[in-house]
């Protein structure tokens, strides 16, 4: 019995040795937790303090910053920034994002400052360098002032001296003058009675001009209308060849030329001018004084030239060089384009000399003269677009009428010089004209439209001689 009383009191014993050994392990972890708690605490605590000591340290440096910067030190962040951009826009608005600040502004102004100084500073020294000039010029120009009212004095005492002699000399001028005006009114008088007396001659000159215009106009109006003219003939024909050849009684004792075209007219006739022309011919050979060759350069089948023809010219006289003046416009071989340079040209070939045409910009080169034997006239242009060609005519037939210049038509002119156009433009296809194109000779002789050759003098082998 004792046995087992010892034995539960040793379970016993056991048990609470265990329970205590527990409780103890327990009370001592629980003891060490809390140990390790209050430590971590008091480092809690600590990084605490000193986090708030470094916020309120943060705190002032900001407070401090702001007030450095101008703001409030309880200003709300939102209103710094939003005063922060508006001093950017307003004080640096040429600088950079990245560069704008309170500082660099500083620095710039400080920077602008210097150089303001610095200018400052260099427009005293030349202040002070202008000033000392100013003075020396002050000085120079009191030394320039007493010359100048030295020299005016003198100035002064010469003028004196020269009114003194001006004055004598005034006098002088004026009874020079008086002199001279009554010399003026002496000759005056005189002239006055000389321009009346040219007065008179003027007005004694004016009518006999008047007149002489009145009998000049009554001269051209008789001769325009007489019948004829006093032309005569400028020579014959001595002989026509059967081949178009003929000789004329005209050489180098009338001052005969090459290539001088003649019209030829009836043997009848006693005024070539006002007749009709049967014909024309140009001289080929000169082959003696009073004896030449030409050749028929156009004719008329049914009336041929024949042996004692007269012949005649309108440019060409013998011995003498005739005049003319040619105006409007000239087309000679149809093709609508002037042709005033070949009228020249025939006109100075025949001996003649032209005095003044119409150019084709109606200017009128030359000047017709009382010399002037005819005017010879071309088409008047009549569009709207040739004004300066009408006006051209109309100063040349004026011209012509002052100075007693006969007028004569391009035709007329041409059909007397026995002048013929070798080229013509005529027109093709339905507006073409029979008579455009008339029947030509067979080659080698001249035929009339039966086929046998035109009756003319006998043919001879040598030139004749002339009569």
């Amino acid at each position: 019995m004792a046995a087992r009383q010892d034995q539960g009191l040793m379970i016993t014993l056991i048990v609470f040795v265990i329970l205590f050994i527990i409780s103890f392990v327990v009370a001592y972890i629980g003891w060490k937790s809390w140990g390790d708690a209050q430590q971590q605490l008091a480092e809690a605590q600590n990084q605490k303090r000193d986090a708030d000591t470094a916020v309120r340290n943060k705190t002032d440096e900001n407070q401090r910053l702001l007030q450095m910067m101008g703001f409030g030190s309880i200003d709300n962040p939102d209103d710094v920034k939003k005063t922060f951009d508006e001093d950017m826009k307003r004080f640096a608005p040429n600088f950079a994002e990245n560069q704008q600040s309170y500082r660099n502004i500083l620095e710039y102004v400080a920077k602008e400052n210097e150089a303001i100084s610095a200018r400052e500073t260099s427009a005293k020294d030349d202040l002070k360098e202008s000033r000392e000039r100013m003075l020396a010029l002050e000085a120079e120009k009191e030394k320039q002032v007493q010359q100048y009212n030295g020299q005016m004095m003198k100035a002064e005492e010469d003028a004196a001296t020269e009114r003194n002699s001006f004055r004598r000399y005034r006098e002088e001028l004026e009874a020079t003058k008086r002199q001279l005006q009554d010399r003026l009114d002496q000759s005056q008088a005189r002239h006055e009675g000389e321009i009346a007396q040219l007065t008179t001659q003027i007005r004694d000159l004016t009518d006999r001009l008047a007149k002489s215009e009145r009998a000049k106009e009554n001269l051209i109006a008789i001769q325009s209308k007489e019948a004829g003219s006093f032309e005569v003939a400028d020579g014959r024909i001595a002989l026509v060849n059967q081949d178009g050849t003929t000789w004329i009684n005209l050489g180098t004792g009338d001052s005969l030329r090459r290539q001088i075209t003649f019209g030829v007219y009836d043997a009848n006739r006693r005024d070539p001018a006002g007749s009709e022309r049967k014909g024309s011919i140009e001289v080929t050979r000169i082959l003696g004084e009073h004896l030449a060759e030409a050749r028929i350069t156009e004719d008329d089948p049914r009336n041929p030239i024949l042996t004692g023809d007269q012949i005649y010219s309108n440019v060409w006289h013998r011995g003498k060089k005739l005049r003319f003046s040619v105006t409007g416009f000239i087309d000679l071989d149809g093709d609508s384009r002037s042709d005033m340079k070949l009228v020249r040209d025939l006109i100075e070939l025949n001996g003649g000399e032209v005095d003044s045409y119409l150019a084709d910009d109606g200017t009128v080169e030359g000047e017709i003269t009382v010399n002037t034997r005819y005017l010879v006239l071309g088409e008047f242009p009549e569009d709207a677009i040739h004004a300066n060609l009408q006006r051209g005519w109309q100063k040349m037939s004026e011209d012509a009428r002052t100075n007693g210049v006969e007028p004569i038509s391009l035709d007329k002119f041409l059909n007397q010089i026995g002048y013929a156009p070798d080229d013509r433009v005529v027109t093709l296809g339905a507006g073409a004209r029979a008579a455009d194109f008339p029947p030509q000779p067979e080659a080698g002789g001249s035929r009339n439209e039966a086929g046998t050759f035109r009756p003319r003098s006998p043919s001879r082998s040598t030139a004749p001689t002339p009569y």
